[in-house]
């Protein structure tokens, strides 16, 4: 059974690595429980120091709090390394650390609790109140550590916010910063909320992959002698996808899900199409590395295109379609693309 966590103790001293996500897991995989998590660091012993390096993009809310609580309630001083970025029930845990280390290029994420529910508005009332209470405990925690105030936290937390080391070292909720260091995502990032999913590839380059052993291997992963192509490139000019492609780590390359994969090449080759029919294939790589939704890429070339019907740039320029054509074309790109 894959573990989302490892601890290892030597003399007074323990090592914890959480690089998956936080418990249960809702998509099949095989996970296992907070409760073996706190059988284990039981079964460390008497230590008196305890590093733990998180990469994670959080979990279960009760295991998060769970794993909060016996960190926090533990003899041991706890100091916690950001080592990629520690989300949602991830970034909770940290907050029992003692000391909080972030490298520079690391990252941070606190929101509220989310859920499902399933019955009639009673039922949905029900929910919506237990994740109030939740939110509750899970502000006091971050207010408790955070230089600020209850309502400016909570503000932070409704507003999905991706901060780097330097925000959270601001906020209060990291003591240090330290140089960057190398950084990857070994695990899928559908846990985080899309706008701050976003960010987080945009900005340190990651792509998503199946999640390894989180237990760093005694020997490092063989590699290719020459570099492999990156997982995203299309059949776009290249330009498109090797500027965020270069930043991905190879052990992302080669682990990347063939399902992603495919997903991406389908989104580019729609954009690609869309800025060809509106005569505009200089846009292909900045919608591509901003990943802007097709039916924004849809209307902003649409407006693109009124101007230039009313005013047209270049006048040597073939006449594009009337904009009704156009929609209809773009339409049906679009469907194909949910398809």
């Amino acid at each position: 059974m894959r573990q989302w966590f490892t601890m290892k103790a030597e003399d007074k001293t323990a090592e914890i690595v959480i690089y998956d996500e936080i418990g249960k897991s809702w998509w099949g995989e095989d996970t296992v429980s907070a409760k073996q998590f706190l059988d284990d660091l039981t079964a460390l012993g008497d230590v008196d120091a305890i590093t733990l390096r998180v990469n994670s993009p959080g979990g279960d809310v009760f295991d998060g709090v769970a794993i909060h609580n016996s960190l926090k309630n533990h003899k041991a001083t706890v100091t916690a390394h950001v080592d990629g970025i520690a989300a949602s029930a991830a970034s909770f845990i940290v907050m029992a650390a003692d000391k909080v280390v972030m490298p520079s290029n690391a990252f941070l994420l606190i929101h509220g609790a989310s859920g499902l529910s399933w019955g009639n508005a009673d039922d949905m009332r029900a929910v919506a109140d237990d994740l109030d209470r939740i939110d509750q405990s899970l502000t006091a925690t971050y207010v408790a550590r955070a230089k600020s105030t209850t309502a400016k936290v909570k503000a932070l937390m409704k507003e999905d916010r991706l901060m780097d080391a330097t925000e959270a070292k601001q906020w209060g909720f990291a003591d240090e910063v330290t140089s960057e260091k190398k950084m990857a995502a070994n695990f899928s990032l559908r846990l985080l909320p899309k706008a701050a999913a976003d960010a987080f590839r945009l900005q340190s380059g990651s792509g998503e992959g199946d999640p390894p052993s989180p237990a760093p291997a005694p020997e490092a992963p063989e590699v290719p002698p020459a570099p492999p192509a990156p997982v995203q490139e299309p059949s776009a000019p290249a330009p498109v996808v090797t500027e965020p492609a270069a930043k991905s780590a190879e052990i992302i390359i080669l682990e990347a899900k063939q399902q992603g994969i495919e997903e991406h090449r389908v989104y580019v080759a729609s954009v690609t199409d869309l800025c060809k029919l509106a005569q505009q294939p200089e846009r292909v790589g900045g919608y591509v590395r901003a990943n802007t939704p097709i039916e924004q890429v849809r209307k902003e070339l649409l407006e693109v295109r009124a101007q230039e019907t009313v005013m047209p740039q270049h006048p040597l320029a073939p006449p594009g379609p009337p904009a009704s054509a156009w929609e209809k074309i773009t339409d049906k790109l679009n469907a194909r693309f949910r398809k």
